[in-house]
C-alpha cells in the first residue's frame, strides 16, 4: 500500500535528520468518514505530512495535537465528533456525520520506531502482516497506549507487549483476523481492561505486464503511483530495457514466465505483446497460475480465437481459470489513448482484486466500504 511506503519513507528522512514526529493512526469509525479504520498519517514538528487521513477535514487540528504528543513523549487517543447538529467541536460543517477517533504516538518512544521498523519489513518482503496496538490500558502500568505486537505467516516480527496473558490473546486473535482488515477489541487482565485496534497491512499489488511496447508505459506509471509492485517482461532485447521504464521494479528479458507467487496473493497480470502467437503461448501458463486477474489486451475476437486454438491444443480452461481471464481488458470508459486504456486497466484490476463489480458508487445500495 502506497500509504504505508510513504509513512515508512518519511520516517526514514526525518529519523536520518534526528527530527521529531508523531504516528497519525485512525482506530474506530462511527457513522460516516472519509477513511476507514487504519489510515495513518505521519506528522513532523516541521508542518511536513505523509499519508492521509480525512482530507484536510481535522488535520490542522490534529497536526496541533500531533506537536503536544512530540513535547509529552506519550501516545493519546483523539476523538472528533461530528454527529452533533450544530458541529460544536469544528464549527466547520464538514459533511461527515461520524465520529473518528485517531491514536498519536510520538516517534521519540520504542514502541512507535519498532512499529514502524515492522511495517518496513513487511514491505521489502511484500507479505501482509497484522498490527495489535494498545489503545489504552487504565491502571496497568506495565502497558501503555502504543505498545504493540507484529505478526506475519511466519510468526511474530516485532512486539513491545511484556505481558505474556495479553500478549497470547493477542496472538490467537491476529491469527483470526482472516479475511478482515481491522478490528476494535477489548481483553479482561485480572480487574483491568486493555483496549486494542487491530489492523492488517496488505501486501502490495504484484503487476506482471507481457509487453514493453509504448503503450505499457503509462500502465506501469500509474500502477506504480499507487504503490504497487511492477515488473515488465518482453523477450525483444530493444525493448525490455530498464530506461523505458524507470518506475518499474524490474524489467526482464525473457521468454519465461516468471514465477505468480502463491495461491491467495494480490497478483494480477496483464498480456500486451501485440503477438497473436505469444499470447497464444502466455495464456494457458497464466491462466493454470496463482495469479487473481489476467488481462488481455485486444477485441472479443482475439479472445474467442485464442480460446478455441486453445481447447484444440488440448487445453479447455475451466470455469474459475475463465472467471479470472479479462478480455477485452479494462472497464468500459471509452478509453482511446494509452493513457486513458492505462486507467480502465488499472482500475479493472482493483476491482477484481477487492472483489468489487467496478460499477457508479450511485448504483451501490450498501455503503461504499462494505
Amino acid at each position: 500500500m502506497k500509504e504505508i511506503s510513504d509513512v515508512v519513507g518519511a520516517q526514514e528522512r526525518l529519523a536520518k535528520d534526528g527530527a521529531p514526529y508523531a504516528l497519525a493512526t485512525v482506530v474506530g469509525v462511527s457513522g460516516s468518514a472519509y477513511r476507514r479504520p487504519g489510515a495513518v498519517m505521519l506528522f513532523s514538528a516541521a508542518g511536513s505530512a505523509a499519508g492521509l487521513i480525512n482530507a484536510a477535514c481535522f488535520e490542522a487540528d490534529l497536526a496541533e495535537r500531533a506537536l503536544e504528543v512530540m513535547r509529552s513523549g506519550a501516545a493519546r487517543l483523539v476523538v472528533y465528533d461530528n454527529t452533533a447538529p450544530d458541529d460544536i467541536v469544528f464549527g466547520l460543517g464538514l459533511g461527515c456525520n461520524g465520529v473518528v477517533e485517531v491514536l498519536l504516538e510520538p516517534g521519540s518512544t520504542p514502541s512507535t520506531q519498532e512499529k514502524i521498523s515492522a511495517l518496513r519489513h513487511s514491505l521489502a518482503r511484500g507479505k501482509a502482516v497484522v498490527i495489535a496496538t494498545v489503545v489504552s490500558a487504565e491502571g496497568r502500568k506495565d502497558l501503555r497506549a502504543g505498545d504493540f505486537l507484529a505478526r506475519d505467516d511466519s510468526g511474530i516480527i516485532a512486539s513491545t507487549i511484556q505481558d505474556p496473558d495479553l500478549s497470547s490473546l493477542l496472538q490467537a486473535d491476529v491469527s483470526e483476523m482472516g479475511g478482515n482488515l481491522f478490528a476494535r477489541k477489548r481483553f479482561a487482565l485480572g480487574k483491568n481492561e486493555v483496549d486494542v485496534f487491530l489492523q492488517r497491512v496488505l501486501a502490495p499489488v504484484q503487476l506482471l505486464v507481457f509487453g514493453a511496447g509504448a503503450d505499457a508505459v503509462p500502465l506501469v506509471e500509474i500502477a506504480k503511483h499507487l504503490g504497487w509492485r511492477v515488473t515488465v517482461v518482453d523477450h525483444r532485447p530493444a525493448y525490455a530495457v530498464a530506461s523505458r521504464f524507470p518506475k518499474a521494479d524490474s524489467v526482464l528479458l525473457s521468454d519465461q514466465v516468471p514465477a505468480c507467487g502463491e495461491p491467495g496473493s494480490r497478483r494480477a497480470v496483464v498480456i500486451m505483446t501485440h503477438k497473436y502467437d505469444r499470447d497464444r503461448a502466455l495464456l494457458p501458463i497464466l491462466l493454470e497460475s496463482s495469479a487473481k486477474y489476467v488481462g488481455l489486451l485486444g477485441p472479443g475476437s482475439k479472445r474467442r480465437a485464442l480460446l478455441e486454438a486453445l481447447e484444440k491444443n488440448g487445453f479447455k480452461p475451466g470455469p474459475d481459470q475463465l472467471a479470472k481471464l479479462h478480455a477485452p481488458v479494462g472497464l468500459d470508459i471509452g478509453a482511446e489513448t494509452p493513457e486513458e486504456i492505462a486507467l480502465s486497466i488499472v482500475a479493472e484490476i482493483k476491482a477484481a482484486l477487492e472483489d468489487r463489480p467496478g460499477g457508479p458508487l450511485r448504483e451501490r445500495s450498501g455503503p461504499i466500504h462494505g
